[in-house]
């Protein structure tokens, strides 16, 4: 028995003992536990706070990269305005250059064009040269009708026209009694003068168009007086120019109108009509002369219809 007592003191104190050695142990962990619970707060509170300065430090970068993003933008905005300036600058300077060149070429090529541009020709030379050609033309004519047959009646009205004039004059007829007489003498003479007037209308065209246009725009009288017929453009003038120049002076359209008159219209009629015919053809006449003599490139009414121009040729 008292050694079962014994025991169970043995028990009870290797029982005690466990006890405090499990509760110095418990105690002893507890701590540990709690110390790791701190140590995992306070890096979980250290890895956050990295991460806060991580992105701030980001947000200030970006911050940062925006404000320089910015600051290159204006730059680069003011950059471009200084080179724009001085591109327009140099821009200025070129075209002030080629303002330059460019009139000075145009001086010289105005200086090379008066030097090539032809002078016109005088107005008391191309006259002259008319009055030649009108000689030239009135001798052929003649030397033509003389061997062509004329019309015995022709002298007979010319003789009678003739004498209604001079009974006009010495006013042994009224205006009315002369003028209805006149009817019907100057149908009777052109009449029978329409061959000569074919004759003659021929001969001009051979002349004025036809020897002309071979001759390089020069007639003989032209040719004596040094001048000749160009193209407006000073080139070689065409057959063509000279038909319709031919057409107003020397006068075929108005010849070859009185012609067609005379064969298909009365007497009445006709003596108004080639009235106003010859008297148009007059005042054209008269026209371009005081257009040569007075206009800038001297040319009448047939040049600038014909597009022509009359050159001294030395």
């Amino acid at each position: 028995m008292a050694k079962s007592k014994d025991d169970l003191k043995g028990l009870s104190k290797k029982v005690g003992t466990k006890k405090l050695v499990e509760a110095n142990y418990t105690e002893k962990k507890e701590p540990t536990k709690e110390k790791n619970l701190k140590k995992v707060d306070s890096s979980k509170k250290k890895e956050r706070t990295n991460q806060e300065k991580k992105s701030k430090s980001k947000v200030s970068s970006t911050k940062k990269t925006k404000k320089e993003e910015n600051l290159e933008i204006t730059r680069s905005k003011n950059n471009k305005k200084v080179e724009s300036k001085i591109d327009s600058k140099d821009d200025l300077s070129s075209q002030e250059d080629f303002s330059s060149q460019t009139i000075a070429s145009d001086k010289a090529s105005l200086e090379v064009e008066t030097d090539s541009i032809p002078q016109k020709a005088y107005a008391f030379p191309r006259v002259l040269a008319f009055v030649i050609d009108f000689m030239i033309v009135t001798l052929l004519s003649s030397f033509v009708l003389s061997i062509v047959p004329q019309n015995k009646n022709y002298a007979v009205y010319l003789e009678e026209y003739q004498k209604i004039q001079a009974d006009f004059l010495a006013r042994d007829i009224d205006p009315e009694e002369y003028v209805n007489k006149s009817v019907d003498v100057i149908y009777d003479i052109d009449y029978s003068n329409v061959l000569p007037m074919i004759v003659e209308v021929v001969i001009l065209i051979l002349y004025y168009i036809v020897f002309q246009f071979y001759n390089k725009g020069q007639t003989i009288g032209k040719k004596l007086l040094k001048i000749r017929i160009l193209s407006s453009d000073y080139k070689e003038v065409t057959m063509n120019q000279l038909i319709v120049r031919s057409l107003v002076v020397p006068a075929i359209a108005s010849k070859m109108l009185i012609i067609a008159m005379v064969l298909f219209m009365g007497k009445n009629i006709y003596y108004y009509a080639s009235f106003t015919v010859q008297g148009i053809q007059m005042a054209v006449f008269i026209i371009s002369i005081f257009m040569i003599m007075y206009s800038k490139t001297g040319r009448g009414i047939h040049d600038r219809l014909a597009k022509t121009t009359v050159i001294m040729t030395n």
